[in-house]
């Protein structure tokens, strides 16, 4: 019981740290910040993204990534595993492209090793990373504005 209280306690501290600054979520712009809006790219400025990410990944060491390139190979991750095709269960970005970042991605263990780049990172909700350094989440339930929204 007293383990409960403690990890309780823990999680509660840490929501309360992560939600009590508004400028703590997302990259700041100058018409102000809204972590339920997702910022509007077209599918080609996504493919070129998700390439990127996929070159970075596979020449870069993490800690030689920029933090700029970090947060697009994020939100890119974020875009591909959370974006759905409308009314179905099935991911809207399936493919070549896509499926070749999520491996790349898996086989440098992407997920669990951007830890040692930013360590100090909180969990977010759906146990998946928040990096106050780079006000960006990875994975688990991303805020929207942790996702690209795309137009065709």
């Amino acid at each position: 019981m007293h383990l409960i209280k403690k990890c309780f306690a823990f999680l509660l501290i840490t929501a309360s740290l992560v939600f009590a600054n508004n400028k703590s979520f997302g990259q700041l712009s100058k018409g102000g910040f809204n972590p339920d809006s997702s910022q509007t790219i077209s599918l080609a400025e996504f493919n070129n993204r998700v390439e990127r990410a996929i070159k970075l990944l596979q020449t870069e060491t993490l800690s030689a990534i920029s933090d700029t390139d970090h947060i697009n190979i994020m939100m890119c991750l974020n875009t591909i595993f959370m974006t759905h095709k409308r009314g179905t269960f099935v991911k809207r970005f399936s493919g070549n492209m896509y499926e070749q970042l999520e491996m790349i991605a898996h086989k440098k263990n992407y997920d669990r090793d951007i830890t040692n780049v930013y360590p100090d990172y909180i969990p977010n909700r759906g146990m998946g990373y928040y990096f106050p350094k780079l006000k960006m989440e990875l994975y688990g339930t991303p805020r929207l504005y942790a996702i690209f929204r795309i137009s065709e």
